[in-house]
């Protein structure tokens, strides 16, 4: 507990957000951030006073919700984000149509599309990416330096730790229900971050969570991400309620893009999760085994 304690005030110790934005840099650009983990970085990095328009799966800081909306990263309209004026555009190769992005490059928008990050060192890479991208380096710099000292602490808990908890991750997304966390996604990054061994693994994607499945996997701990606060009831899923990882305390329910997106709040996220993990020798459970398949 003294090494979380540590990590913790680490990680209090890293550049808040602003609220607000302040005077444009001489000589800055217009943005446009098409993606939601890009635009925390580039508030986290102090330029938010340059974004001109961001993406819908950009919802944090509070700030962000003022800025225009220029559709979903996988469906980029080009008049929405050319009505912008931007001199850049800062997405993802998750970015799409690609006729978008060609025809936004062939006006003269600078259209940069950075790898996908899904590990702890792919996140500092793509901070100091953006650092240069933005003529932020110092501020990068500082931000990626603060953010490994988080991560080699977590490191060396994970490899004191004798075993390897399995993990239930649950993605929740409103109208498009529920869904395991599976193989080849970024709750599988998440998990082999801290350690964890995902309790779905022979499941690859997000596909839709069954409630035998829930009850076979019996994990060690149990995390819920939404894609929106309150989307998650358990009282709609009293399988899940049931299980010893949930009636024991080793659950948490949070924001998917805290969780999901490797962005600079990858370090506060993964803190988190570490705190809901059984500790000490494995636990004996039996729960599956005494209610069947």
């Amino acid at each position: 507990m003294r090494l979380i304690g540590i990590l913790l005030t680490t990680l209090l110790a890293l550049p808040a957000y602003a609220g607000s934005a302040g005077e444009a840099d001489a000589g800055s650009s217009r943005i446009v951030s098409a993606d939601g983990a890009v635009t925390e970085i580039l508030f986290a990095l102090g330029v938010e006073d340059q974004l001109v328009g961001v993406d819908t799966t950009s919802k944090y800081p509070a700030a962000v919700n003022q800025l225009p909306k220029v559709g979903y990263l996988r469906a980029l309209p080009f008049e929405g984000v050319l009505s912008l004026n931007p001199d850049q555009l800062i997405t993802t190769e998750e970015a799409e149509p690609e006729q978008t992005l060609q025809r936004l490059e062939q006006v003269g928008v600078k259209v940069t599309r950075l790898p996908v990050a899904q590990s702890p060192e792919q996140t500092l890479q793509r901070i100091t990416a953006i650092g240069e991208l933005v003529n932020r380096e110092a501020e990068a710099a500082k931000l990626v330096s603060d953010l490994q000292r988080v991560f080699d602490g977590i490191d060396k808990k994970v490899a004191a730790r004798e075993w390897a908890p399995s993990v239930l991750i649950l993605l929740a997304a409103g109208n498009h229900g529920v869904s395991f966390g599976g193989s080849h996604t970024g709750a599988d990054a998440l998990l082999d971050s801290i350690g964890a061994t995902n309790a779905v693994s022979d499941i690859r994607g997000y596909k839709p969570a069954s409630r035998e499945a829930i009850i076979s996997a019996n994990p060690d701990a149990i995390i819920v991400a939404e894609t929106a606060p309150g989307q998650f009831r358990i009282a709609d899923w009293p399988e899940l309620a049931q299980l010893p990882a949930w009636k024991n305390g080793h659950r948490y329910v949070g924001d998917s893009m805290l969780l999901l997106s490797f962005g600079p709040r990858l370090a506060e996220a993964m803190l988190a999760i570490d705190q809901i993990l059984p500790e000490g020798p494995r636990p004996e459970n039996t729960f599956a085994s005494n209610h069947g398949d």
